[in-house]
């Protein structure tokens, strides 16, 4: 997970180039919402500006970062996700869905959820199906009260997941690092630890062997171009890239630079168990 540039202004002008009334019927939806103290329509508008927020990430995941279909046949591959959800909020975790989760409370059920943010672009984000059907869905642990109106100050909340978009929030690789294709907390202790935790655990960030895979595979790729680069004395020019908001599991692929510029024996180690995990399906997950 890692944070990406967002301009109100030019996602406003992207959303009217594809629908010109678009901002003005999201307006008066909300309102039409805020006067009935919840969320209430027959027919939903927010998918037309998914395209927008699939180009802002990069045709990223917002959660889990792998890259899936963009262009036209894109929408078809993609949710647009509420962070807050709009209409319900369930208590999590979960004893059912969750039944290895285990942590105190983190937020009571809502029955109305945050109906104002139902069309709040700052409330948007493209997601894989996975990570919001699953994932995602209906939850949103926060550490203090839950807001119930828009005149509430939603940082009260202490939110345990993290948007990713703009400043709004924490800077998710603040919270999170990789040890290989492994994610921690990069705290060890206290509020950003626990937030980090959580982030991992409600999205199964180390439990889905296919985002493993995705970047145990980059990490042979990007560990081939150091190797090639600390051989030569040069820097290959798309090793500088790599790092980029654009490349699926950026914020591992950084991590990774970052142990090997700081304990290259060990990056070493790594990357030859992360190249045959990535290539071979027998292959045992990596390991420090």
């Amino acid at each position: 997970m890692i944070r990406y540039p967002f301009d109100i202004a030019k996602v406003e002008a992207a959303i009217t180039a594809l629908d010109e009334k678009w901002l003005r019927k999201a307006r008066q939806r909300t309102a039409r919402f805020v006067a009935l103290g919840r969320y209430e329509e027959t027919s939903a508008i927010w998918s037309k500006v998914k395209p927008v927020f699939m180009k802002l990430q990069h045709d990223k995941c917002i959660f889990c970062e792998q890259r899936l279909e963009g262009g036209p046949y894109g929408p078809l591959v993609w949710d647009l996700e509420h962070f807050r959800p709009k209409s319900n909020v369930a208590a999590w975790p979960n004893a059912t869905r969750h039944p290895d989760i285990a942590y105190n409370d983190l937020g009571a059920g809502s029955e109305t959820g945050y109906f104002w943010l139902a069309y709040d672009l700052r409330n948007y984000a493209a997601s894989c199906k996975v990570c919001n059907t699953i994932f995602k869905l209906n939850w949103f642990p926060v550490g203090k009260a839950r807001a119930t109106a828009a005149t509430i100050d939603l940082s009260t909340e202490d939110a345990m997941l993290c948007y990713p978009l703009g400043d709004l929030d924490e800077d998710p690789e603040d919270l999170l690092n990789f040890v290989l294709t492994t994610a921690v907390p990069k705290h060890q202790a206290g509020d950003h630890n626990l937030r980090g935790r959580v982030i991992i655990d409600f999205f199964g960030l180390n439990k889905r062997d296919h985002i493993h895979r995705a970047r145990a595979q980059m990490i042979g790729s990007v560990g081939t171009l150091l190797l090639e680069r600390d051989q030569s004395g040069s820097s290959p020019q798309i090793l500088t890239r790599l790092g980029e908001p654009h490349i699926p599991h950026a914020a591992c692929v950084r991590a990774f630079i970052r142990l090997w510029d700081d304990d290259r024996q060990t990056a070493l180690k790594g990357y030859e168990a992360c190249r045959a995990y990535g290539f071979d399906p027998t292959a045992a997950p990596p390991r420090l």
